[in-house]
């Protein structure tokens, strides 16, 4: 027997609500795949950028069990040590700054003033101005003071004229080559500066033979002016270098 018009309406209207709650079941089912789909790769994305953290961890890791860099030392370096100050600031003393072992002293004789130097044996005595030197020798021959003599078995004593145009100074020293060597000879041209004998010895000027028992000293001096001859002060003469 056949279906009335309005019950196969009926199964068709059942049918689609059939097939249309399938489809929706498959779209459910679907979105269900997808959303575990994507919470997977939610997870795996998740999984996969975790390590940054490892990888930090191993960098600081790293760096903790580095060997240390030990401090810069606080001891300068060569390059930044000061250096010395140059030699303007730190002036060598000249050999003329060295005090100068003569001495002089005032010594009077006959109202005459003279000067009576002391130096070491091995002192040099220089030529204070420049002139013409003049060498004469003395002896001492039975209590009378000769020049000119010749008895080998006495002493000879130099006196050393050094004369300028307005100065004449006269050496007095010890006996030759026993306690003076000279340095010059009779007639020689001596400038300022210019050794003119050598103390070798340790005897007094011949000043002790010929005059007086008392003096010490090495050499006597003696200062004029010319040409008038008027005696100057030797000890002002005779600064210590």
């Amino acid at each position: 027997m056949g279906l009335s018009p309005e019950a196969r309406s009926a199964l068709q209207t059942i049918g689609n609500a059939a097939i249309g709650v399938g489809l929706g079941m498959s779209v459910l089912g679907i979105a269900f795949v997808v959303s575990q789909f994507a919470a997977g790769q939610g997870s795996v994305a998740q999984a996969t950028s975790s390590p940054a953290n490892p990888t930090l961890n191993a960098a600081a890791l790293l760096l903790a069990t580095a060997p240390s860099t030990p401090p810069p030392s606080s001891t300068p370096s060569p390059t930044l040590a000061p250096t010395a100050a140059p030699a303007a600031s730190t002036p060598t003393p000249s050999p003329s700054a060295t005090a100068d072992p003569m001495t002089a002293a005032a010594y009077t004789a006959s109202g005459k003033r003279y000067a009576a130097l002391s130096a070491p044996v091995g002192y040099v005595f220089l030529a204070p101005l420049s002139g013409t030197v003049r060498v004469s020798l003395y002896q001492l021959i039975d209590g009378e003071v000769r020049v000119g003599s010749s008895v080998p078995s006495l002493p000879f004593f130099p006196y050393l004229t050094l004369e300028s145009t307005d100065r004449r100074i006269i050496y007095r020293p010890g006996a030759l080559n026993a306690d003076t060597e000279l340095l010059v000879k009779n007639g020689d041209r001596a400038e300022i500066g210019t050794p003119l004998f050598k103390a070798i010895g340790e005897g007094a000027s011949s000043w002790r033979t010929f005059y007086d028992r008392g003096v010490t000293a090495n050499v006597i001096a003696s200062v004029a002016a010319l040409p008038s001859g008027s005696e100057l002060d030797p000890v002002a003469f005779f600064p210590t270098r």
